[in-house]
């Protein structure tokens, strides 16, 4: 399923010539847009068209005359602006000149990632599209909702999952819906005939994944036995992870972890799940993890990486030397 309010457009095809798309959840975003032009070739008989542009690239009144001059020829079109918040309010008047007089053919789609609910309904422009139900929020799926998400999505692969085994992977992955989805299908090809995903199949794949060794890296982040760390290292550079990459996980760690420690006398669960924009069940592992170390100690760490991410840009030196110099120094204290 694309969007519910969606779905009911197209099964009663009563589809609006224009949407509005907002929120910041890029992985929905894009499953309803080829919704959508799975709709249009179905509809039409032929291959339907997407054309995508950025409000950086087109003035909206430039951007509708294309709209109303592309139903000239060929089938219907997809016509995706991006970024439309970023549009002066006064220029905004095109839209409402759209809606009044709208191509025939085509499906409009504005996307605007920042804007929220409360703004679109308050909105003198976006507000219209709302009430005639055309205006789409994709937020980020809270952690009570994307354990039942993974769970729908490997049935539509064709397994079931188990509630054990997607908690796992949340905790493995992280609660990027891309991510996810993109190692449910691997994990579904690695279960093979199998009709249930379970958590040691999520283990056993992990450990051939990049974004599970760069969890294990960060998870390694303070103890005190070095040998896991340079484990972690060595599988994620052999799997072909760029340094840069790396640097940028660990340094994006030890800022949470500072955060956390910074907040944490003063905030509740949930205000620390939202301030680190991780779910709510990791903010537990988040502060355990933060106990092993001061607050110095994680700001000295977090020097040693850009020490290290410079070495690595300006010498001819091996960039692994580099990264597991300091990966040794990152333990607790």
């Amino acid at each position: 399923m694309s969007h519910p309010i969606l779905e009911r457009h197209l099964e009663r095809q009563s589809l609006r010539p224009l949407y509005l798309f907002f929120g910041e959840e890029e992985f929905l975003m894009e499953r309803a847009l080829r919704r959508l032009e799975q709709a249009l070739t179905e509809k039409s008989g032929e291959p339907s068209h997407r054309v995508v542009q950025d409000a950086s690239e087109v003035s909206l009144e430039d951007f509708f005359a294309q709209a109303r001059l592309s139903t000239l020829w060929g089938s219907g079109q997809l016509l995706v602006l991006r970024r439309v918040e970023t549009y002066p309010a006064e220029a905004l008047g095109a839209v409402k000149a759209y809606l009044d007089h709208p191509a025939p053919r085509n499906l409009v789609i504005l996307t605007a990632p920042s804007l929220k609910a409360r703004e679109v309904q308050r909105h003198p422009v976006f507000g219209r599209v709302s009430k005639g139900e055309a205006a789409l929020a994709f937020s980020r799926l809270r952690e009570g909702e994307l354990l039942p998400w993974l769970t729908r999505e490997a049935k539509r692969l064709g397994k079931t999952m188990t509630p054990p085994a997607a908690q796992r992977l949340v905790e493995v992955v992280g609660n990027n819906l891309s991510e996810l989805h993109q190692e449910l299908q691997k994990l579904v090809l690695f279960a093979g005939s199998e009709a249930t995903l379970t958590p040691q199949q999520v283990s056993q794949l992990a450990s051939h994944s990049r974004s599970y060794n760069i969890f294990a890296l960060t998870d390694a982040l303070g103890e005190a036995a070095l040998p896991r760390r340079l484990a972690a290292l060595d599988h994620l550079l052999d799997l072909g992870e760029p340094p840069a990459k790396i640097l940028t996980m660990l340094a994006r760690q030890l800022r949470q972890l500072i955060r956390y420690k910074e907040a944490a006398p003063h905030s509740s669960p949930a205000d620390l799940a939202k301030l680190l924009k991780v779910p709510p069940g990791i903010v537990n592992k988040v502060g355990r993890q933060a106990k092993k170390f001061t607050l110095p100690t994680l700001q000295a760490h977090l020097e040693l990486l850009h020490r290290a991410d410079l070495a690595i840009k300006t010498s001819a030196t091996n960039p692994r030397f580099w990264l597991e110099w300091v990966v040794t120094r990152l333990g607790p204290g």
